[in-house]
């Protein structure tokens, strides 16, 4: 996911784990650290799975970044740090909360400068388990139990920190909150504000959008990257929130294509356009305005004649008509006097 680096992702891997269970009834009880190395591979599938891009970051005097950075430093034990993360935790833990198992996770990405801590908050419920009792199925019932479906993490915190220095962009998620906010009592246990807001990832996800479909746009209908553009955001205009799943979707309608090794490409593509403009697993309600505003045209013909103009004004002010022999033939309409009409100077070539 976006939050780690490729090389990170290549490998990453748990050091050391606590968790305690947080109830609004029950007092807060301090655990000691996890020994061995059971179910890791589980639990790290989950932090992965969880690393949505940053829109967040720590404010200044978080205590939470300022026990995270003692822990960084040495200062303090990973038990001592983890379980004072933890209680905190629990002390803010609402009534209306559910149950669940609070976990802090440290991880290694390969760099030994470099630590990443995780702080999930993983629902726990009873599951029924079928088992084998002397050659006959049987059931029972585990009553505290983990599963990998997404929804069971409630909440997810992730933090790096290079030289014992944290990072102030942190990778949140809260199942709870308005997407991408957090709720108000999981923003202020971690004291961190938005850092990204709407305008500016939708601006971003408008570079996605166009950036993706012109770098593919041999695989479109026509090679009509401003056709497919528009057919994207139209797709995803009557949408509550968008997210890269939806996007996903947008851009393969908007191509056309059922090819699968086409597919690929595009999925490729979008993929690194994602994590470039850091909108990987991010779900957020995009302005009105970005889904209806094209983006702007530039040509350049074969006789060095540059024309550049607003998306809008296509089959408006200027219209283009192929030609038998491949070349294009292209109208401009104007209903008012030239705004501009000048000379340059030549270019140093």
């Amino acid at each position: 996911m976006s939050f780690f680096t490729d090389a990170e992702l290549g490998a990453l891997s748990i050091k050391r784990t606590i968790l305690h269970v947080v109830s609004a009834k029950d007092k807060f009880q301090p655990q000691r650290e996890l020994t061995g190395g059971e179910h890791l591979e589980f639990f790290l599938d989950r932090i992965i799975g969880s690393a949505i891009s940053s829109v967040h970051r720590f404010e200044e005097n978080s205590g939470i970044k300022a026990i995270i950075a003692r822990m960084a430093k040495d200062e303090v034990s990973f038990e001592k740090g983890a379980q004072e993360l933890s209680r905190q935790f629990s002390k803010d833990h609402v009534r209306s909360a559910n149950n669940g198992a609070f976990f802090v996770f440290e991880l290694s990405g390969g760099d030994p400068n470099v630590r990443l801590y995780s702080l999930i908050k993983y629902d726990y419920r009873p599951v029924i388990e079928l088992y084998a009792d002397k050659g006959r199925n049987a059931l029972r019932q585990i009553v505290q139990a983990f599963i990998k479906e997404k929804r069971a993490i409630q909440k997810s915190c992730l933090v790096r920190a290079i030289g014992g220095e944290v990072d102030a962009e942190v990778s949140t998620f809260d199942r709870m909150g308005d997407a991408p906010d957090l709720t108000d009592y999981f923003a202020a246990y971690l004291d961190v504000v938005r850092d990204r807001d709407d305008a500016e990832l939708s601006t971003r996800l408008n570079e996605v959008i166009r950036k993706t479909l012109q770098t593919c746009r041999d695989l479109l209908p026509n090679a009509d990257v401003p056709k497919a553009v528009a057919a994207t955001k139209d797709s995803l205009r009557g949408r509550d929130t968008v997210d890269e799943d939806a996007i996903r979707e947008a851009i393969f309608v908007a191509s056309g294509t059922t090819d699968e090794p086409a597919r690929a490409e595009l999925e490729k593509v979008l993929n690194r356009q994602l994590k470039d403009r850091k909108l990987v697993g991010v779900s957020f309600k995009p302005t009105t305005a970005s889904l209806r505003r094209a983006p702007r045209q530039l040509i350049k013909t074969a006789e060095d004649v540059v024309l550049e103009y607003p998306g809008e004004q296509e089959n408006r002010a200027v219209t283009r008509v192929q030609n038998g022999d491949g070349g294009w033939t292209i109208t401009i309409k104007t209903s008012t006097k030239l705004v501009e009409d000048v000379t340059i100077a030549d270019k140093t070539r």
